[in-house]
């Protein structure tokens, strides 16, 4: 059973902040607020202004959390905040899902 967006997101958050060792608490990162870089965008309030080398550290810490496989030029296209990773990760999931069932 594949989880829901608000599992995705609490997961999601839980895990960049556990892997990056960063000393916030998960649920204080905003599901809008932009993960790189350190400008609000939509009224979300701060950025966690994280890097490309941390960017690979989410990559890989998604793909062993929900045993997906994140091509390379995904990151630049859905990594902009929460929100719109846990759509990337329901998205892979649900495609994973299909797949096993064709097999």
């Amino acid at each position: 059973m594949q989880p829901d967006s608000t599992e995705l997101k609490s997961g999601l958050k839980a895990m960049i902040v556990d892997r990056l060792r960063l000393d916030i608490e998960p649920e204080s990162i905003p599901d809008g607020a932009p993960l790189f870089g350190s400008d609000a965008q939509d009224g979300e309030a701060g950025g966690l202004g994280l890097d490309s080398v941390e960017a690979l550290e989410i990559v890989v810490g998604i793909e062993e959390k929900w045993g997906v496989v994140i091509a390379d030029d995904s990151v630049a296209k859905e990594f902009h905040s929460i929100e719109t990773l846990a759509a990337f990760v329901s998205r892979l999931l649900a495609e994973s899902g299909k797949k096993a069932a064709c097999a």
